[in-house]
């Protein structure tokens, strides 16, 4: 019988959405957004990034994105990349470039999202750290890695996240969820989230 009940849960896992309350017991003003709504990209620490100076060897090349968020390009020094597209990464360059090289033609190219990833830990079969594969939800996070555990407490889920240079914590019920699918907040990761099942 538990058996059922539990592959029932992971056939909702992907069907269902999340409310989500900050750790104060607030509710949230809305559904949480896992970047701009344009979808674009937003580079991050460790990220690699392939850059392509038109006709220009020595500046080209893989260039990695430091944890304070900056690059170095020979000639111009650093670039500011935590935080922006490829596009105004690109733009960035050749406003710098422009003082050295008349009419330069930048590419940007994500070449490896190291960024990109989510935390899972806690009561769930498979704790580890997970790409962050599009708009996922803290329920697919949780079916990514196994589902919960025979200890777990799903009405006390939680999501650490970084906002402002402070550490926030959401609370998600899995309960609530279950009752109710479609009502609530659909709570979106971020990249860099921790998911943590007590």
């Amino acid at each position: 019988m538990r058996k059922k009940s539990v592959s029932f849960l992971v056939a909702l896992i992907l069907a269902v959405t999340v409310a989500a309350l900050a750790d104060d017991a607030t509710e949230s003003p809305g559904p949480m957004e896992a970047g701009p709504a344009s979808g674009a990209y937003l580079v991050g620490g460790g990220d690699v990034l392939r850059i392509v100076v038109w006709k220009n060897e020595d500046l080209s090349g893989e260039y990695v994105v430091r944890p304070d968020g900056k690059t170095t390009l020979p000639l111009i020094g650093d670039v500011v990349a935590l935080g922006l597209t490829t596009e105004e990464i690109a733009t960035q360059i050749k406003d710098k470039l422009e003082l050295f090289i008349e009419d330069p033609f930048i590419t940007v190219i994500l070449q490896e999202a190291a960024s990109n990833k989510i935390y899972v830990m806690g009561e769930v079969s498979q704790p580890g750290t997970y790409p962050l594969l599009g708009r996922m939800t803290v329920i697919q996070a949780l079916s990514l890695a196994g589902g919960f555990s025979t200890f777990a407490q799903p009405s006390k889920i939680g999501v650490i996240r970084f906002e402002g240079g402070k550490q926030v914590r959401y609370r998600v019920n899995y309960g609530e969820i279950l009752k109710d699918p479609e009502g609530g907040n659909n709570l979106l990761l971020q990249r860099g989230d921790t998911v943590v099942v007590p």
